[in-house]
């Protein structure tokens, strides 16, 4: 199941909407006879590749799997009539899938057609490589990872606004790939209007560009921003229902999709929604601290990524990376799990996870 998980893990992030997933097919002595993994939307999924070159398996052949087959019928027909059709007899299954079309129904077409089926196996890891199918297949609504770049005290520049650089260039890198892990990009218009970013990866070996989203209640951002005028990717501007229809008409004329709330000042939950249904799965939130306070207020975030210096501004009027949470009682205090720890370069990159994943 190790080996079905490190396959799954060769494709991660590209295969949004759908999980990752890796198979084994090994005989009675524990011998690999094939293996598999789903590399992408419409490409066969991983029992597919596994069993593809198979008649009929071994009589003592058991199938490892990272995630419960499927039992309907999608872009591709259910993985269970062709484990059936190759005459599997024993199936080790690592997480159930959590989408509501199959949750269960692949184990039990399986054992009613005689075939064993053992489940759980490293069940927390198999679950964990699919934080984001998991989150959007039962909810509807993209997971988001909200990502910043701190001093030791929790700011992200100085009170007069000079940020460039409090992390170093190893953790800078690390934030473009980031980038490249989510099908989404966003940040507010303040960041916009003061550091005017890219919002694009531009480190990896084979980046994947998101799709730059800035939210932006009035809709007045500059013409000559990157976002504006760099049309590589889609993009996205999230607006309130103040816009001016003379705004909303320049913006779409450059290409820039406006998704207009019906309220002033859209709510983050409102957008994400929306994205959602134009095909986004996952957003990376990148700032500033007012769209990150305003997500982590509404419960929409899942991730935390902290880059953390190890520099002092020790100014009360220097912005922290979150603004107003509306917390007035200790109780009431979002506890985060504390997952990863990694040392990168002289800089620390915590990875923490919100109770609601």
């Amino acid at each position: 199941m190790r080996r079905a998980i490190e396959l799954a893990l060769t494709a991660q992030f590209r295969t949004d909407p759908n999980p990752v997933v890796g198979a084994v097919l090994v005989d009675g002595s524990g011998r690999t006879l094939a293996e598999g993994f789903h590399q992408k939307a419409g490409a066969p999924h991983a029992e597919v590749v596994a069993l593809e070159r198979f008649e009929s398996v071994p009589e003592d052949a058991i199938l490892f799997v990272s995630l419960e087959p499927c039992n309907h019928h999608g872009k591709t027909p259910p993985c269970t009539e062709l484990i059936l059709k190759k005459k599997v007899k024993k199936v080790v299954v690592g997480c159930l899938d959590p989408n509501p079309q199959v949750s269960g129904r692949g184990v039990a077409r399986l054992r009613e057609n005689g075939v064993s089926v053992s489940t759980g196996v490293c069940e927390t890891e198999c679950r964990d490589i699919n934080r984001v199918f998991n989150k959007h297949i039962v909810t509807g609504m993209p997971y988001v990872t909200a990502k910043a770049a701190t001093s030791l005290d929790g700011k992200t520049a100085m009170a007069s606004g000079e940020s460039q650089w409090i992390t170093g260039d190893l953790s800078r890198v690390r934030g473009h790939m980031l980038r490249s892990q989510h099908q989404a990009i966003a940040i507010g218009r303040q960041t916009l209007m003061d550091d005017n970013p890219r919002l694009t990866d531009r480190y990896s070996a084979h980046p994947y560009q998101p799709v730059r989203v800035v939210y932006a209640s009035g809709g007045n951002i500059p013409f000559k921003s990157y976002f504006v005028v760099d049309k590589q990717t889609r993009r996205v501007l999230i607006a309130g229902s103040g816009i001016s229809g003379n705004m909303e008409k320049k913006l779409v004329a450059e290409g820039v999709e406006v998704m207009i709330s019906p309220d002033k000042r859209p709510s983050v939950i409102w957008s994400l929604a929306q994205l959602y249904k134009a095909g986004i799965c996952s957003m990376l939130i990148e700032g500033g601290s007012e769209l990150i306070g305003s997500a982590i207020r509404e419960q929409a975030v899942d991730q935390l990524c902290l880059f953390i210096s190890g520099k002092i501004i020790g100014d009360w009027q220097a912005k922290a990376w979150s603004g107003y949470l509306g917390i007035e009682k200790l109780s009431q205090v979002p506890h985060l799990s504390l997952d990863q720890v990694e040392k990168i370069g002289e800089d620390l990159m915590l990875t923490c996870y919100f109770p609601n994943v």
